[in-house]
């Protein structure tokens, strides 16, 4: 049965609780904006091809200097979200993120009432409350913007409209997750066999099941096996470089998956890497899913399935970052770990289920805090994830001098920037990451942690290098930044074309967060 909006028991309360969350999470993500703990990889990078995209063009983004970002991630949504940039310019894309986390809550609480018809109304609110504290969303605000979240927070909505057997509705959702990140089509191939196996025995549902998996794993392939390489230079999506500890291509994976199992079981708990930070990276994930209701993916195996690609992506990766809890790459957890749970408690009595899905809240939130305190990652800053402490907030320098000394910067010059400082000079055709300087008119450096790829030593060096060149002049020297200016600005091109990828290649030579 559907159950409408006027219908749904203690919505009020849901929306109270959203609410709560969704103050959290601006304390989190729209503070690390202002104070400058976003980065050129990758906010910097999307907010160019944001504001590109709001002028009816593609992007040829200069950060990366590909010629074609959709070469890198065939991402289209982010088209539909373009007209916001008019609105709220380089916040745009962390707004949105938030907004879709908190959709996706909402989403889980009406998955929930449906399932039960909305007998189970407390456990649906503990069940809300779990999907809100769960590490993956906290981890993922504290760093930029990635569509993955998109792809994550419409999953509930998915499992909703089949459910409702709305399964117009249910097959627009999965275009959409499928068109936010080509990885997460892949990743919706999985979803829809887990779907299969949860609804065998409904044909309606299993046929519908069985078609998006072949449709997405159709539309994959010809993405990244004709789209993305024709997008770009003409290379093998780069992104299956990351896997060598599987295979060098595809095929190669595959052979070790069929002939290698226990190898590549053991790979998902051990580091595999000859580089001590990656000790115990991968079982700190483990414990935190189990934290989290992981239980429930033991009860209900289809859930599971959902997340093999997951397990996948993080953990036979080359790249410790993408092991552990944190960064963008365990969002995809949040709304498998819920609808295993719901789908566990959904037979039990109102009484039973709204008290263990407080439970399950209670321990998840107190997984999540913990977490933010205690985190093996390597290069975890606390000051960027915990809201809840004075230290977000502030900084060792005026952060509101900053943006006023950017504003002397033109809306059209060419910038080179540290990374903190590209996601708030993007709107502009050629706005590059300092070490990188080409055709830029200005120099702009922000000294302080985030200096990468440079030390802050390197940095000083380098900056000392040009102001002490006539080609440049010091416009503007207010620790901790300085802006320099190019004496004789070089020809402005006729377009924006780059004669290589640039930064592309490995992630050893990106910023924080190497992009997946």
């Amino acid at each position: 049965m559907f159950l409408s909006q006027a219908k749904l028991p203690n919505r009020r309360v849901a929306l109270l609780i959203v609410a709560i969350f969704g103050a959290a999470y601006g304390s989190l993500a729209l503070v690390n904006h202002y104070l400058f703990r976003t980065y050129a990889y990758d906010l910097g990078i999307y907010n160019q091809a944001l504001w590109d995209y709001a002028h009816l063009r593609l992007n040829t983004n200069s950060v990366m200097r590909y010629n074609n970002l959709l070469g890198d991630h065939f991402t289209l949504v982010q088209l539909l979200y373009a007209p916001l940039y008019y609105l709220f310019g380089s916040y745009t894309l962390v707004l949105v993120q938030i907004t879709l986390v908190l959709g996706g809550g909402y989403g889980a609480y009406r998955l929930h009432l449906l399932r039960t018809q909305g007998r189970q109304a407390g456990a649906a609110l503990g069940l809300l409350v779990l999907f809100l504290s769960t590490w993956g969303i906290y981890s993922a605000l504290a760093f930029d913007y990635h569509d993955n979240v998109l792809a994550a927070m419409l999953l509930p909505w998915l499992l909703y409209w089949l459910e409702a057997d709305r399964r117009g509705r249910a097959t627009g959702v999965a275009v959409l997750m499928a068109a936010s990140k080509e990885n997460m089509a892949l990743w919706l191939v999985f979803i829809a066999l887990g779907l299969a196996v949860l609804h065998w025995r409904e044909p309606a549902r299993r046929r519908w099941a069985l078609a998006v998996a072949g449709a997405t794993a159709v539309y994959f392939l010809v993405v990244v096996k004709l789209i993305i390489p024709g997008l770009g230079s003409g290379d093998a999506y780069l992104y299956q470089q990351q896997y060598v500890a599987v295979g060098r291509s595809a095929g190669e994976a595959l052979n070790t998956l069929l002939t290698r199992p226990s190898y590549v079981l053991g790979l998902l708990f051990k580091n595999h890497l000859a580089d001590p930070n990656g000790d115990y990276v991968k079982a700190e994930l483990h414990i935190m899913v189990l934290l989290s209701g992981g239980l429930a993916l033991l009860r209900r195996p289809a859930y599971l399935l959902m997340l093999a690609p997951i397990y996948g992506q993080k953990l036979l990766s080359g790249n410790i970052a993408h092991w552990g809890i944190s960064a963008q790459y365990s969002v995809e957890f949040v709304p498998v770990l819920h609808a295993a749970l719901s789908h566990w408690l959904a037979p039990a009595t109102p009484r039973r289920a709204k008290w263990l899905a407080i439970g399950a809240a209670t321990l998840a939130l107190a997984a999540t805090i913990v977490s933010m305190q205690v985190r093996k990652a390597h290069g975890y800053d606390k000051s960027a994830a915990q809201f809840f402490r004075s230290r977000h907030y502030h900084r060792e320098f005026d952060a509101g001098a900053v943006h006023r000394a950017l504003a002397l910067i033109p809306a059209n010059a060419r910038v080179s920037a540290t990374s903190p400082l590209v996601p708030h000079l993007a709107a502009r055709p050629y706005i590059y990451q300092f070490p990188y300087v080409g055709d830029a008119d200005y120099i702009v450096a922000l000294r302080l942690e985030s200096t990468y790829p440079l030390t802050v030593a390197a940095l000083d060096s380098q900056l000392t290098e040009y102001q002490g060149s006539s080609r440049w002049r010091m416009l503007l020297d207010q620790p901790p930044l300085r802006i320099l200016q190019r004496i004789h600005p070089l020809p402005v091109p006729n377009r924006r074309f780059f004669e290589r990828r640039g930064m592309g290649g490995s992630d050893s030579t990106r910023g924080p967060g190497a992009r997946q």
